[in-house]
Formats: structure tokens, C-alpha cells, sequence
């Protein structure tokens, strides 16, 4: 009993340190990442001889430098490594079409003719701004090294359609169900995109976490958005969501899903634990959230109305102590299995 409880000590001691290194680790890293996408972003504008606005600028630096250490160096310690520089040059472009294609949709900057073109014909588009100069190249950039084509061209038309049927969640009569499957696609899409991108092909059960995760960071921006989009007028899952506790049994469906997916990775128990703590601290985020709402629901058969309450209540600051304390239990939770812990018998 004593070696058990001895064992068992220590094999939590170990899981607990591969998270406070992960946190550390994306914590200087993504300064780091800050500070070089930041060189390359501007040597870019200088080649096309403009500007980004300061808001695009920002969003494509911050996007990359947390998305790079916490994601794709998660996918791509299942290879064995880190991202290479050539990898992050393309997922700064990838940002940058990213970042781009949103500009070009919520301030109507093109037609949907002109955004199919743009994304499918660009033969057909004649770029008459810096911007549009600038997704041109970026999406160029990509679509020359990428090896697998018609695979990205598959995956690219489901996300430019999930994107463009997003536009009806601006309409008050969208079912729920036609709402979860917009923000499953354009999260899911999204991001499974981004494996074209590196030199290590994906398995096909590394495909489905990309795509799972990817719908599990959409809808946790729609709980972070909540007050924004309430006051924007879009209907998401969080907006109209009335109990936090049947939400948070939802989103805990969800974990448990990409939680199968990782069981079915062909790789090392170590490589394993590694990959499920980075992937459950994609996942707290949301929890955190939930955490927050159900705190304002306390002992209520639903939420208070979310018009009712000022921006404060329904804010998440990750900065705070005890939100960032949260995040480490919250993973330390999520990432316990069967697999991953000694049995006690």
C-alpha cells in the first residue's frame, strides 16, 4: 500500500509539472512569437508598400503568438518536434487571410461574388486595395506549398460555405440546430485547415481533433463574445443559452468527444498525456466561462437576462488569479483517464 500510494504520488507530481511547464512554456513563447510575427508582418506590408490598419495588425500578431505554442506545437509534438520557422511563416499568412476574409465580410468590403473569387478564381479578381493585395498573396503563398490540393480545396469550400451561412445567425427566426452547425463548421473548418500547412502529413485521427477542437474554440469565442454579440445583434448557442448548468453538461459532451479522439492516436502514453494536457487547456477556457455564468445563474432554473446585466458580469478576464488558477485545475481535471493514471487496486 505504501509503494501504491508512493507511486501514485509521484505520478501525480509528474502530471501536474507537464503543466505548469506547458503554461510556462506558452507564456515565453508567445511573447517571443509576438515579437518576431510582428518583423515578419512588417516586412510583408513594406514588400506591398501599405499598411494593415492597426486593429488587423494586432489581431493577426496576437492570433498567431498564442495559437502557434498552445495548437500547433501540440499537434506537432506528436511528430516528434516543435514548428519549424517555414511552418510559422505560413500560419502567419494564414492569420493574415484569416483576418482579412473577416474585414472583407463584416464591413462588406466585397460582394459574395467578389469573396468566392477572391478565395476560388482569383484569376477573375483584380485586387484594387492593399488588403485585398495582401490576402491575394497570402492565400497564393499557402495553396503553392500545400501537397495535397484537392484536399484543401475540399476543406476550403466547406469553410467559405460554413462562413457565408453564418450570415443568417443575424436573423432572429435561426433554429438552434441550424446555429450549433454553422458554429461547429466554421470553427471545425477553420482549423483543420491549418494541418495543410505543415511538413508532417496528418492522420486521419489527427484530422478530427483539429476539426473538434476547432469547434470547441468557436464556441468557446462565443462564450468570451457573449456581450458583443448580444449587442451586435448575432444569434450564437451562448446568446441564447438560459441554463448554464445544461450548457456546461453540453460542452463536457463535447470534451468527451475529442477526448475519444486522442484515445485513438497511434502514439506513445507519454506523447498521449502531453497532447491531452495541451488540448484540455484549450478546453478550460471554456469551462472558465461557463463557470462564471453558472455563478450568475446560483441556485435559479435559469439565467438572469443577459440584456439586464452590465458588461463587467459577463466579461471573462483570464487575467485575474483565480481565473488562471481555474484553468490549471480545470485541466488537471480534464486531462485525468483511465490512461493516464496507475489504478489503485
Amino acid at each position: 500500500m505504501v509503494f501504491v500510494i508512493y507511486y501514485c504520488s509521484m505520478y501525480l507530481f509528474r502530471f501536474a509539472n507537464i503543466i505548469l511547464t506547458k503554461a510556462f512554456y506558452i507564456i515565453r513563447t508567445r511573447k517571443n512569437e509576438a515579437e518576431w510575427a510582428t518583423d515578419y508582418l512588417k516586412n510583408i506590408e513594406k514588400h506591398f508598400s501599405g499598411r494593415l490598419d492597426d486593429f488587423t495588425f494586432k489581431k493577426v500578431v496576437n492570433s498567431y503568438a498564442i495559437y502557434n505554442p498552445m495548437m500547433c506545437d501540440a499537434f506537432m509534438q506528436l511528430h516528434g518536434r516543435n514548428t519549424n520557422r517555414k511552418e510559422r511563416e505560413r500560419l502567419v499568412h494564414y492569420f493574415i487571410c484569416s483576418s482579412l476574409f473577416d474585414n472583407f465580410c463584416d464591413r462588406k468590403e466585397l460582394t459574395q461574388e467578389q469573396l468566392y473569387q477572391i478565395s476560388f478564381q482569383q484569376q477573375s479578381f483584380a485586387a484594387t486595395t492593399f488588403d485585398e493585395s495582401m490576402f491575394l498573396n497570402s492565400h497564393l503563398f499557402l495553396r503553392e506549398y500545400v501537397k495535397d490540393k484537392n484536399g484543401y480545396d475540399e476543406v476550403s469550400h466547406k469553410l467559405f460555405n460554413a462562413q457565408q451561412a453564418s450570415v443568417k445567425q443575424f436573423t432572429k427566426s435561426i433554429s438552434d440546430e441550424e446555429i450549433q452547425a454553422i458554429t461547429f463548421a466554421k470553427g471545425g473548418y477553420a482549423v483543420e485547415l491549418c494541418h495543410f500547412y505543415f511538413d508532417d502529413e496528418a492522420s486521419e485521427a489527427e484530422k478530427q481533433c483539429w476539426y473538434r477542437i476547432g469547434s470547441i474554440i468557436q464556441l468557446t469565442n462565443d462564450l468570451f463574445d457573449i456581450y458583443k454579440d448580444l449587442h451586435d445583434g448575432s444569434e450564437t448557442l451562448p446568446v441564447r443559452m438560459r441554463d448554464a448548468y445544461a450548457f456546461h453538461q453540453f460542452f463536457l459532451q463535447l470534451i468527451d468527444g475529442i477526448k475519444k479522439e486522442i484515445g485513438s492516436l497511434k502514439i506513445s502514453q507519454r506523447q498521449r498525456e502531453n497532447f491531452t494536457v495541451s488540448i484540455m487547456g484549450i478546453c478550460a477556457f471554456g469551462l472558465i466561462a461557463l463557470q462564471q455564468l453558472q455563478a450568475l445563474q446560483g441556485n435559479n432554473n435559469q439565467l438572469p437576462d443577459f440584456k439586464t446585466l452590465p458588461r463587467k458580469a459577463l466579461i471573462v478576464d483570464m487575467e485575474k488569479p483565480t481565473n488562471l488558477w481555474q484553468w490549471i485545475r480545470f485541466v488537471y481535471h480534464h486531462s485525468k483517464s483511465s490512461s493516464l493514471h496507475p489504478a489503485i487496486v
